[in-house]
């Protein structure tokens, strides 16, 4: 199959409108469609240094504007062709093996938090990236990572009469976990002048 940069302006329309978008790709799927209406060779040039067919142009680009938000203004491809949002993690805290706030940062210093939760048979997760709300500082990330887990956690307790998904118990430790993570990550520290003996 030959690249999209190689098709004629005809192919290249043919080509957008099979595309079948999802919702959120529908804005940049547009912006390219007017371009080549249009014949507007800058905005076309665009567009075609992301890829070499449509579907991996229009992910490319929705990764690489939304990454402008966290400070990522370069266009890394990895060994694929594909343009990654994820975000370093620079700081884990664990509750246990499964539920976990991850904090990632990305290179302009803006923070994204995401959380690995379990609570029995039912659990999720993800990695932080540019996908994720940008946060501008350290506590405000590790304030949203424990208010999601106490979320999670609530609401599992609503639920907990479904004990293959909520197990209660397991519900509580993690309640009483998240507690002690808030309050040695929150609360202010006391900080003593004297050390008496």
């Amino acid at each position: 199959m030959k690249p999209i940069q190689e098709y004629t302006r005809q192919e290249k329309l043919e080509a957008i409108l099979e595309y079948n978008p999802c919702r959120t790709e529908r804005n940049a799927l547009l912006r390219y469609l007017l371009a080549v209406r249009r014949e507007d060779t800058e905005q076309m040039a665009y567009f075609e240094s992301f890829g070499n067919s449509v579907h991996r142009i229009i992910l490319n680009v929705r990764t690489y504007e939304r990454g402008l938000l966290f400070g990522y203004t370069a266009k890394q491809f990895d060994e694929y062709g594909w343009i990654r949002g994820m975000l370093p993690i620079v700081e884990r805290i664990e509750l246990d093996i499964l539920n976990t706030i991850f904090i990632g940062q990305s290179i302009d210093g803006t923070y994204a938090v995401t959380v690995d939760w379990s609570t029995g048979g039912a659990g999720g997760g993800s990695h932080p990236s540019v996908w994720d709300e940008p946060i501008s500082d350290y506590k405000t990330a590790v304030k949203q990572g424990i208010s999601e887990l106490e979320q999670r956690y609530a609401y599992a307790m609503e639920h907990s009469s479904d004990s293959t998904n909520y197990n209660a118990s397991k519900i509580r430790k993690l309640m009483a976990k998240l507690k002690e993570i808030k309050r040695q990550y929150l609360e202010p520290k006391q900080l003593s002048l004297f050390d008496i003996a």
